[in-house]
């Protein structure tokens, strides 16, 4: 277990060099949790007055029913939309990089903007797929949502490579689809385990920032609990922007690995080939 802990912070430091020498992919995640912060304001705002503005009995409105799902499954397409949009821009550029080049921001930007009916339609499966377990888990018991999450993870699993092979290979979704199943089960575990690691690190860096918080309550003073909080929330979103470049960093590594079998030099064998794991290693679940 120690091991796997100290090859988690392996990656994340490996990943944190490929993002020095590119420091623009930063741009993808900011600009994508902008314009999500944006469409979520835009579709909150019209829904809280229109449910709770007092209004004529003609014009009285409730989100319900059919109508609850119609707009629920609009701003599930639409945020989906943007955040595959910025994260091919994001893959993009560290695939560049991976592969020796040097990427600006405008690469992945335009990359991303080629594929734009492709990610519309990547977006549009993902959202329906999305609806449909939301669906279906607010009308089932406590077995029934378990049941429903753990599909919705093997779904995940399965189209962890969609976007990169879409935007890298040029193909159709479906084949996408396809070729990201082929590529999970090539390398079973792999995902799983490289995911787990990242998160794992950025929830202990996560968890630090609580620290001068809870310190700062204790002191009773207003003038220091504020500028804390204030600095704590900071803190978080640069950790969320950098644990979503390194993120998409090292999707594009396990890609290029899982694809060609080829490590990246950015990344040293035994991280990579420790993280990944074959069908039959023994305790893989």
């Amino acid at each position: 277990m120690m091991e796997k802990f100290s090859r988690s912070f392996q990656l994340v430091k490996e990943s944190f060099e490929v993002l020095k020498k590119d420091k623009e992919i930063m741009l993808f995640p900011v600009i994508s949790a902008i314009f999500t912060v944006l469409l979520f304001i835009s579709f909150l705002v019209p829904i809280f007055f229109l449910n709770f503005k007092p209004m004529p009995n003609e014009f009285n409105f409730s989100l319900s029913g059919n109508l609850y799902y119609i707009i629920f499954f609009i701003y599930y397409l639409l945020s989906y939309f943007i955040v595959i949009f910025f994260n091919t821009g994001l893959i993009t550029c560290a695939n560049i990089r991976l592969n020796g080049g040097d990427p600006t921001f405008s690469d992945g930007f335009n990359n991303a903007r080629k594929h734009i009916g492709k990610i519309f339609v990547w977006a549009l499966v993902s959202a329906t797929v999305g609806l449909i377990l939301r669906a279906i888990s607010e009308r089932s018991g406590t077995l029934g949502r378990i049941v429903i999450a753990v599909i919705g993870m093997a779904w995940s699993l399965l189209t962890f490579f969609v976007v990169p092979v879409m935007v890298l290979e040029n193909t159709g979704v479906l084949e996408s689809i396809k070729k990201s199943g082929s590529l999970f089960r090539k390398t079973w575990g792999e995902n799983v385990i490289g995911q787990f690691s990242m998160g794992f690190v950025f929830a202990i860096l996560g968890i630090i920032g609580i620290i001068p918080l809870v310190v700062s309550f204790f002191t009773g003073s207003v003038m220091i609990i504020f500028p804390v909080i204030a600095l704590t929330i900071i803190y978080w979103v640069i950790l969320g922007i950098v644990s979503a470049s390194l993120d998409g960093i090292f999707v594009a590594a396990l890609y290029n690995y899982a694809n060609t079998g080829k490590i990246p030099s950015a990344y040293s064998p035994e991280v990579i080939r420790g993280a990944f794991q074959s069908k039959n290693a023994p305790g893989n679940f």
